[in-house]
């Protein structure tokens, strides 16, 4: 009896020990704001805004995984940015703002990162009084929380996609959720527009959940863990890798005629992508990459040539 007493009090220190080694997948951001277009009395109702936001998306736990860093050892956190450009102030709590989200990870096992996400979002209506209290609640709107929820988890989405293929599905279908949720709930801007002349929120993860871009997810995955990922332990290999991605990626782009989730792609990754091809044998993929992506053709152009 003391033996099976002993066993089961190891049994829940050793449980004790991996649980409070294993750490919630959460972000790490940066919060920048720029309030120059507004007055000052305007300002001056938003001196916590930035730390306010900031303590909201790190405090909140937006996942249920348990992730350690694999080179650290330390919590797994994804760096995040969010830039807030306010533009106006339409009520004592209204305000309208354009904001910059921008996401990286570490490579694997290694101190770099590559950058996973970048979106500039024009057009972002949402109330917000000094001190207010911030609450995470899936199942209800909230006009500044909401926006921030699903911009989370379109970032561990995406991070996740990068590591295993279409490890990330339920979270872009949370960040599909929460953009119901606003449509419902809200007459905000920017949630839903079925136009094909610009991106809204609600078209990043609608793409991503379509079937017909299975291929661009494929891609992203082999791109990250089969290439950039595995470049330390066989590059020509994990160039090849990078090639066969980007040939998935073109794959859906040429079958797709808005494709806002590959234009994103290609904004985020152009410069990364060019500079890791460098070294990769068939030149003329710099030239399926200008087809793919015209608006940095320059910039293939040069890397072709080095």
């Amino acid at each position: 009896m003391l033996y099976k007493l002993k066993s089961f009090f190891f049994l829940l220190l050793m449980i004790s020990f991996f649980c409070n080694n294993l750490i919630s997948q959460e972000l790490e951001p940066t919060v920048d704001i720029n309030t120059d277009k507004l007055s000052i009395d305007v300002r001056d109702r938003l001196t916590s805004f930035k730390q306010e936001i900031t303590d909201y998306i790190t405090k909140t736990r937006f996942t249920n995984e348990e992730i350690v860093n694999d080179v650290r050892g330390k919590p797994y956190k994804i760096k995040c940015n969010f830039i807030f450009n306010f533009t106006a102030a339409t009520g004592f709590d209204s305000y309208e703002a354009q904001v910059v989200v921008i996401a990286q990870r570490n490579i694997y096992k290694t101190q770099n990162y590559t950058s996973l996400l970048r979106i500039k979002d024009d057009n972002w209506a949402f109330n917000y009084t000094r001190g207010q209290a911030f609450y995470h609640d899936d199942l209800k709107f909230n006009s500044l929380t909401s926006f921030i929820d699903y911009y989370a988890y379109m970032i561990i989405g995406t991070d996740d996609d990068s590591w295993e293929l279409e490890l990330g599905t339920k979270r872009f279908q949370k960040a599909m959720d929460v953009v119901n949720l606003a449509v419902v709930n809200s007459s905000s801007k920017g949630w839903a527009d079925n136009t094909t002349a610009r991106a809204s929120r609600n078209t990043y993860p609608q793409e991503l959940l379509n079937s017909r871009y299975t291929d661009f997810r494929k891609g992203v995955w082999l791109y990250h863990f089969a290439g950039i990922d595995s470049i330390q332990y066989n590059k020509r290999q994990a160039l090849e890798r990078v090639a066969q991605a980007i040939d998935l990626i073109g794959k859906t782009k040429k079958a797709e005629v808005r494709a806002f989730t590959i234009k994103q792609f290609f904004e985020t990754k152009y410069l990364e992508i060019a500079t890791v091809l460098v070294d990769y044998y068939d030149k003329t993929i710099y030239r399926r990459l200008a087809e793919m992506d015209p608006d940095h053709t320059s910039t293939y152009d040069e890397y072709s040539k080095k």
